[in-house]
C-alpha cells in the first residue's frame, strides 16, 4: 500500500486513526462533519481546479498565472497542523516529479486561506514520517488510544471510546 495524503494527515493527527484507515475501515459516511467537508470541498473551487493523481495521492491543483498551486480545502482549521503536513506531502511529491508548486490551505467557512511552503527541514520530517507510517500500518494491533481534543468529532471515535 502506498502512502496517501490522508495517511500523512492521520499520522500527524492520530496514529490509531492511521492504522484503522490502513485496514480499510471506512469513515462513518453519515458523520455530519464528513458530509459537510465533502460539500465544502466540491463547491470551494469547482470551476478552477483539476484533480491530479500522483502515485497514490490525489491532489486538487489550480494552475494560474504560469504557476501551479495545490489547494487543500478544509471545513475548519481545527486540525490545521496535520492539514499543513498533508499539503507539504503533496508539494514534496510534485517536487520529486520536477514540478515546483505553491500550496494553499483554504477554509471557506472561516473565510480565510493560508500559504504553505516546503523547506529542507520539512522534507526531512516527511521522510522520517514515511518510515514511521510504514511501521504503524504494519502493526498487528492498532496503537493504544490516546484522548485528544478532537476525538469527540472523529469518524473513528467508536473504535476507541465505546
Amino acid at each position: 500500500m502506498g502512502i496517501t495524503g490522508v495517511m500523512v494527515q492521520y499520522y500527524f493527527t492520530c496514529r490509531r486513526e492511521l492504522w484503522f484507515f490502513s485496514r480499510n475501515l471506512n469513515f462513518d459516511f453519515e458523520n455530519d462533519d464528513m458530509l459537510i467537508g465533502r460539500l465544502i470541498h466540491e463547491e470551494g473551487y469547482e470551476r478552477d481546479w483539476k484533480e491530479v493523481f500522483l502515485g497514490d495521492a490525489k491532489l486538487d491543483v489550480v494552475k494560474g498565472r504560469g504557476r501551479v498551486k495545490v489547494i487543500e480545502v478544509k471545513k475548519s482549521s481545527r486540525l490545521e497542523e496535520p492539514a499543513k503536513w498533508q499539503l507539504k506531502y503533496y508539494l514534496y511529491l510534485l517536487r520529486k516529479a520536477g514540478v515546483e508548486a505553491e500550496g494553499v490551505i483554504a477554509y471557506p467557512k472561516e473565510g480565510r486561506s493560508e500559504k504553505v511552503g516546503l523547506n529542507g527541514e520539512d522534507i526531512e520530517t516527511l521522510e522520517r514520517a514515511f518510515e514511521d507510517i510504514e511501521r504503524v500500518i504494519s502493526l498487528d494491533r492498532p496503537p493504544k488510544a490516546e484522548k485528544k481534543p478532537y476525538c469527540r468529532r472523529c469518524a473513528y471515535r467508536d473504535f476507541c471510546w465505546v
